[in-house]
Formats: C-alpha cells, sequence, structure tokens
C-alpha cells in the first residue's frame, strides 16, 4: 500500500458486542460451555416426564446459562462499558500505511508497528488487531468503508513476516486479493 489509508471510528454496540461474544465464545471454556448447555437441555428434553422439579429446575438453568443468560448479561456490560468508558466517547482515528497503524484520540497518538500485531480477527462485523492475548484494536468493519478490501490485503501483507495468528477468511488477502 503506497499511499497511507486514513479511519475514523466511533465504537457502537453491535461491532463492540460481535468482538465481546467472539472473545468468550472462540476459545476452549467457551465451546465447553456451549456444550454443557446442549447436554442439559437434551437431557431435559430426553428426560423430562422422569426428573423431579428440581432437577427440571437445574437442568433448564444450565440449559440456559450459556445459551441465554449469559449473552445477556454480556450484552449489558458491553453497553454500560460504551456509555461510562471514555475511552469509548471521542472517536479513533486509525492511520494505515507501510510502517504501521497510527492511532489518534483527541490529543493521544501512538503507534502500532506491523511486528507487534500477534494475531488478526475478521468476523462479519469486526476487524480485531490483537497486540497481545488480550489487547486487541477493534475496527467495525463498516467504518472501513470502499477501503475495506485494500486495508485487509494490507494488514495481511505487512505482518506475513512477523506470522501472525490470523482468520481464515483473511487467507484470501495473502496473495493482494482486494487491492
Amino acid at each position: 500500500m503506497v499511499e497511507s489509508k486514513t479511519k475514523q471510528v466511533k465504537m457502537e454496540f453491535g461491532p463492540l458486542y460481535n468482538y465481546v461474544i467472539n472473545t468468550n465464545y472462540r476459545n476452549m471454556a467457551g465451546v465447553v460451555s456451549l456444550g454443557l448447555s446442549v447436554v442439559a437441555a437434551v437431557v431435559l428434553v430426553a428426560k423430562w416426564s422422569e426428573l423431579s422439579r428440581g432437577h427440571k429446575f437445574a437442568f433448564a438453568t444450565i440449559a440456559l446459562l450459556f445459551t441465554v443468560i449469559n449473552p445477556l448479561m454480556l450484552a449489558f456490560r458491553t453497553f454500560k462499558q460504551l456509555k461510562l468508558s471514555e475511552s469509548y466517547k471521542k472517536p479513533i482515528e486509525y492511520t494505515f500505511g507501510d510502517k504501521g497503524i497510527l492511532l489518534k484520540q483527541g490529543d493521544l497518538e501512538q503507534n502500532l508497528p506491523w511486528k507487534h500485531i500477534c494475531r488478526i480477527l475478521l468476523t462479519n462485523k469486526i476487524l480485531a488487531i490483537y497486540t497481545s492475548r488480550v489487547h486487541a484494536c477493534v475496527i467495525p468493519l463498516s467504518a472501513l468503508g470502499d477501503d475495506k478490501g485494500k486495508i485487509l490485503a494490507a494488514v495481511v501483507q505487512f505482518t506475513a513476516e512477523y506470522k501472525p495468528q490470523i482468520s481464515r477468511n483473511l487467507k484470501e488477502y495473502q496473495s493482494g486479493k482486494g487491492i
């Protein structure tokens, strides 16, 4: 990418919630918890007539815990974080260039060199650029606009020599497709 691309990002609930759900359910603990809920639901339905009222309540609670209750709690926390956190009140300006990503928010400025990126996650709503296991820049795909393909290709190509973990759906950008 010869020219830098700058995008202004004001975080919204949908993309942030998408990131939170992905963080909570795209790991072994998330898969196991969903599996536990599904097994509890199957047992509840299959053994309904044989179960006591207390067991029905317990199985129903476990079935709902990771499929309904936890996502609702995460949605509430995400909404609260979005409204109360100072870092989400001002938009962040991302400038994608040859040397890395320049982040600006108000008077604050930080350069994120390509070599510091360890993981890149692409979902249908977000691009998450991880600098550690827990720290990521979350960018709504809608904020990338018409430059989405160019930016995704640049991120993949500029980080290739550092071998970050990348989403399967970003593999198509490794050959420069999208530029």
